[in-house]
């Protein structure tokens, strides 16, 4: 049976490479708050997030994901690179047990006190803020035992140096577990034709356009060891996760995105992650991302740390979930 398994998952993995070239589309880079991801978790695993997305942040990874949490979750995280441009994520989940789950976030990229000068002196006559906003109304329905479907309403809001910009879009996701260890993701994002933002303010007040794209993930999770009890229920002593996603983002480039994770939980009490993005399987500095992180749950609470490099140094990430 195990062997059955993992062949299966294999054989998964092989169709999640050749996928996103079906569907690739032209790319936009508009809303850049959108590509930052959210939660230190799988931030840390290479954000290869979207079939193993079951806590909160599942309202950015895969909206389906948010069927399968329990109560009600609240999630904050916060970066910055360089002490220039800061990344904040906020968001409050809960599941009503009998009409589905529902999740509302807020999402800010931004950089403060940016010096103005003007043309005729370097001198600095006043400061000014960018700001790259999204508010995200989410919700995630059970299918049956296997199957969870959801969706995601996206507000977006772009602020600079006097313009701004307005749009909104739309996400679909699904989860498929067809046995217990094993479950398989998919997100359609600004599915209906493309997303669009409209520029207010400005010399030619374009209209930037967020295009469709796909995303398809796979999870395996292995128990490790014997259960053992710990205050009402028994525990495994540890689980291994390894994560897999690909997704179309620079498709017409010839370059998918490719996501690999792994988490380690030792007692269910300290976890080990590490992880990678790949554009198109490239190695240099520009195209793979490492990441690590730990984290550590305590009763109601769950601290995460990630590290993810990139060409200029890196980025520090730290993430707390409340569960209650």
């Amino acid at each position: 049976m195990i062997s059955k398994r993992f062949s299966f998952a294999a054989l998964a993995s092989a169709l999640l490479l050749l996928a996103p070239g079906v569907y690739a589309q032209q790319p936009d880079y508009a809303a850049e708050v959108l590509t930052k991801g959210a939660g230190a978790r799988p931030l840390a695993m290479g954000g290869a997030f979207v079939a193993a997305a079951t806590d909160a942040t599942a309202a950015y990874w895969n909206p389906a994901g948010l069927a399968l949490i329990d109560d009600i979750e609240i999630t904050t995280m916060h970066s910055a690179q360089s002490d220039l441009q800061s990344y904040d994520f906020i968001n409050l989940a809960f599941n009503t047990q009998s009409a589905g789950s529902y999740a509302l976030s807020y999402l800010r990229l931004g950089v403060d006190g940016i010096a103005l000068t003007n043309a005729n002196s370097p001198n600095v006559v006043g400061t000014t803020t960018y700001s790259d906003q999204a508010a995200l109304i989410s919700g995630g329905w059970k299918l049956g035992k296997q199957f969870a479907l959801g969706g995601t309403i996206k507000l977006l809001k772009t602020d600079a140096a006097g313009a701004s910009a307005f749009g909104f879009g739309s996400d679909l996701g699904l989860i498929f577990k067809p046995i217990k260890e094993l479950s398989f993701g998919l997100v359609a994002r600004d599915y209906t034709g493309g997303s669009y933002i409209q520029w207010s303010g400005t010399a030619t007040n374009p209209t930037q356009v967020l295009q469709p794209s796909v995303t398809l993930g796979v999870s395996w999770t292995e128990e490790l060891g014997k259960r053992q009890k710990t205050g009402d229920a028994p525990v495994p002593v540890s689980t291994l996760s390894v994560n897999f996603d690909a997704d179309t983002l620079y498709g017409p480039k010839g370059l998918n995105n490719y996501h690999l994770g792994l988490e380690y939980w030792y007692r269910q009490f300290v976890a080990v992650r590490a992880g990678a993005e790949s554009k198109g399987f490239q190695f240099d500095a520009d195209s793979f991302t490492p990441s690590a992180g730990v984290g550590v749950w305590a009763y109601l609470f769950e601290i995460d740390y990630a590290f993810v490099a990139n060409s200029i140094g890196g980025i520090h990430y730290i993430s707390l979930i409340t569960r209650l």
